[in-house]
């Protein structure tokens, strides 16, 4: 807090050890005035398990490098030992993990790569905060550069933390990966903003709202001890008397007794206040279901209320959040990495989540949608359908190999429904 141009800050209530309540002006923490998305992603009571949880589903993602032109498995690829261990710091999952969580944070994830001095072998991949790195003012890095323009502006040199490690990066050694949509920026094509800034108040709210309950708890249970009208007053020689006069500060801090014992006639009253009627855990549900919302978490899947939801109602949600958010963003991802690494190569790289238990259930579901077109498919050529109009009908590729599959009656044995499954599946 400013004021009359020095830095104060904001006094913060709090209570010592011998129940004295009042305004500290040294503990209070950087919520006022805090401006980082990362600080808010990193420090936060719901955003940052929340987001914890989002970016540790998305590293469990399994890849493979495949040929574009056959689809086969590369096994040795050069850059597959750089995918098990992209730096000294971190497995590939670890990568993944850090960058889902700043690129949510920010709107923006950035990865480096580190080549081998005086190459352009890549043997390293850091993810590092894009709040951090500072764009040239003189740079043209607009919406709409020409062709010609790209190379100036890939070679361009940006500063990453000028305050800290003041590291000299140029573009070309980036890859910049988005969770809002990019390009919306007219001055700056690689910056945008974050969906946290939309909810930016939300997130306040619930520190501050944790911030009043933790005055409450620590000023809560107060008594008032006071003379009825036919009572007297204790003079100070007789309060200090009578509390002594029984060790009643068990459990209790020093200096600070549990109770008063006198025989004159006093009048008790409790100045406890109920949390349940203030509505603090209200607001902070509702808090929550703001904050997921954004994040797009459904409720059967994440929720701090409790949601009651069947494990067959929160598997399907979980599943449908993997194909709706997890799958997009692994893609876009992919397509980055493949724009990248695997530029001018035959070979590209590939992920999924079919292998996680969840999505089992689906693989089933595949397999028995291949049988049925397999099946649909000999019966079509039974009957003597042209094989390019059959393959058409039960929505197979024109250029499915056909040459071994059964044509006459036969093809209803055991055998020959076997076979035609195998092809079939081999072509979805």
């Amino acid at each position: 807090m400013k004021l009359l141009g020095f830095n104060i800050p904001f006094p913060f209530f709090t209570r010592n050890r011998i129940g004295e309540s009042f305004y500290d002006m040294t503990t209070f923490g950087e919520w006022s005035t805090v401006t980082s998305n990362m600080h808010l992603g990193l420090n936060h009571p719901i955003l940052s398990p929340a987001l914890l949880f989002i970016s540790k589903l998305f590293s469990q993602a399994e890849f493979q490098i495949v040929s574009k032109e056959t689809g086969k498995v590369k096994k040795n690829h050069r850059i597959l030992p750089l995918l098990k261990r992209p730096n000294y710091n971190q497995t590939f999952s670890d990568l993944l993990e850090t960058l889902l969580f700043t690129q949510m944070a920010n709107g923006v994830g950035v990865i480096w790569k580190k080549s081998t001095f005086g190459t352009t072998r890549v043997n390293s991949l850091y993810v590092i905060d894009f709040s951090l790195l500072e764009f040239p003012e003189t740079l043209e890095i607009g919406k709409y550069p020409n062709i010609d323009s790209i190379k100036k502006i890939k070679n361009t040199t940006l500063i990453y933390d000028k305050a800290g490690e003041n590291i000299p990066i140029k573009i070309k050694d980036l890859m910049f990966f988005y969770d809002m949509p990019n390009g919306v920026d007219p001055r700056n094509a690689y910056n945008t903003t974050s969906r946290l800034d939309g909810i930016r108040q939300t997130l306040y709210n619930t520190v501050d709202s944790e911030i009043a309950k933790s005055i409450i708890i620590k000023s809560n249970g107060k008594e008032m001890i006071s003379g009825v009208k036919e009572g007297f007053p204790l003079t100070p020689g007789e309060k200090t008397k009578v509390e002594d006069s029984f060790n009643n500060s068990y459990g209790l801090g020093a200096l600070r007794k549990r109770g008063l014992i006198t025989n004159a006639s006093l009048k008790w009253d409790s100045l406890h206040i109920i949390m349940r009627d203030l509505g603090h855990d209200e607001g902070i549900k509702t808090d929550a279901g703001i904050i997921f919302a954004a994040l797009h978490l459904p409720s059967d899947v994440y929720s701090i209320a409790g949601a009651k939801s069947t494990y067959k109602n929160a598997n399907q949600s979980l599943v449908s959040y993997i194909q709706n958010e997890m799958i997009p963003t692994l893609q876009s991802f992919i397509n980055t990495i493949n724009d990248d690494l695997f530029k001018d190569e035959i070979y590209e790289i590939e992920g999924s989540y079919s292998h996680l238990p969840v999505m089992l259930e689906f693989s089933t579901i595949k397999i028995d949608n291949a049988k049925k077109q397999g099946e649909a498919l000999t019966s079509l050529r039974t009957a003597g359908l042209p094989d390019k109009l059959a393959l058409e009908l039960v929505g197979l590729p024109e250029d499915t190999d056909l040459k071994e599959l059964p044509s006459e009656s036969s093809s209803s044995s055991e055998d020959g429904n076997q076979l035609t499954l195998n092809e079939t599946e081999s072509n979805i």
